[in-house]
């Protein structure tokens, strides 16, 4: 052998001490994951869901990683450190602090007769801008700060009669948006006026008006009842007892939206006059008497009371009524009370008594 020798010279350097816990730069719900570490260490990010993300840190020890976009409020990211030799740092931590949570307002569905309408509604966050879509139109609304939200009345501009889409938007500081739809009905159009039946004295006030919509009767005296017309636009309201012949009584329709109608009258019909009775006097030695006398409505029931016992009498249809001769019986020497009421179909009564 020639006995020619080789060698080589190399360093083996031990590092046995793990790198310090790597920083974590305040984290949010959409930036990416940032912090410092040791320059040049392989830096491993666990999300809360165990998902990981590695970087190797710059020479300045900075690092970055993406955001996961799964975040919330509260939740806890960790992260170590490699370094070449191997060597694995304690975690380093960050809590989260991410608004992500959208607003919720609201508004409610809206009938009126308002061609230019103040909108109302609610929204939970006072800081939100609060911005109202109608008809693709955006105009920015008021958030009061006290839970509610007001686009102000003739904001918007002259509306036509029927639906319009509604959307309210809240949007907080952070970004996170939330909406609200909802129908907003223009009817400017009146009900026609209430058909009122024909009205008596007696029974109750009815008639026809547009379905759902209020009527309002009113009394020859300035007093009202109120009452919603049915499915079917019927409607009843008590008689006040008070109407007479001739009266007039109105009645107006109001609908959902506000828009009152005309009114409808009707003129009472009502037979409230008792019939004038009356009973010729007597003086007999018949004991059980006729008696006679006149009535001034040839419809009349006559029914004569003596001595507190009803007779039915005849009316003899030409102003005047008897009680046959014997139909009473023998009644005393004396004075008897005899009262004689007189009835008609409307249920009106006049009387007359004597002794």
């Amino acid at each position: 052998a020639a006995g020619n020798v080789g060698n080589d010279t190399a360093v083996v350097t031990i590092d046995t001490v793990a790198p310090y816990a790597p920083v974590l730069d305040p984290i949010n719900a959409t930036d990416p994951v940032t912090g410092t570490a040791e320059a040049g260490s392989t830096v491993t990010v666990t999300y809360p869901d165990g998902t990981t993300a590695t970087v190797v840190a710059g020479t300045d020890g900075t690092w970055s990683v993406p955001n996961p976009g799964n975040l919330v409020d509260g939740d806890t990211v960790t992260a170590t450190a490699t370094d070449p030799a191997g060597n694995t740092s304690l975690p380093g931590t960050g809590t989260v602090s991410a608004d992500i949570t959208a607003p919720v307002v609201a508004l409610d569905d809206v009938l009126t007769n308002d061609s230019t309408p103040a909108l109302t509604g609610t929204v939970n966050d006072p800081t939100a801008t609060v911005v109202v879509n109608v008809d693709g139109v955006d105009y920015p609304a008021v958030n009061n700060g006290d839970g509610t939200w007001t686009l102000a009345d003739n904001t918007l501009p002259t509306l036509a009669d029927g639906p319009h889409t509604i959307t309210v938007t809240a949007t907080d500081p952070a970004g996170n948006a939330g909406t609200d739809t909802a129908v907003v009905t223009i009817d400017t159009t009146a009900p026609n006026a209430p058909v009122i039946d024909p009205v008596n004295a007696t029974d109750p006030v009815t008639g026809t008006a547009e379905a759902g919509s209020t009527v309002t009767v009113t009394y020859p005296d300035g007093t009202t009842a109120t009452v919603v017309a049915g499915t079917d636009g019927t409607w009843s309201v008590p008689n006040p007892g008070n109407l007479v012949d001739g009266d007039t009584v109105t009645a107006t329709a109001t609908d959902p939206a506000g828009n009152t109608s005309l009114p409808g009258t009707g003129t009472v019909s009502a037979d409230i006059t008792a019939p004038v009775v009356a009973l010729d006097d007597v003086l007999t030695n018949d004991s059980t008497p006729a008696l006679t006398g006149t009535v001034n409505d040839p419809t009349a029931t006559v029914v004569v009371n003596v001595d507190g016992v009803d007779y039915p009498a005849v009316n003899n249809g030409d102003g005047t009524w008897t009680l046959a001769d014997n139909t009473l019986p023998t009644l005393a020497d004396g004075p008897h009370t005899i009262t004689v009421t007189a009835t008609d179909p409307a249920g009106n009564a006049g009387t007359i008594q004597q002794w």
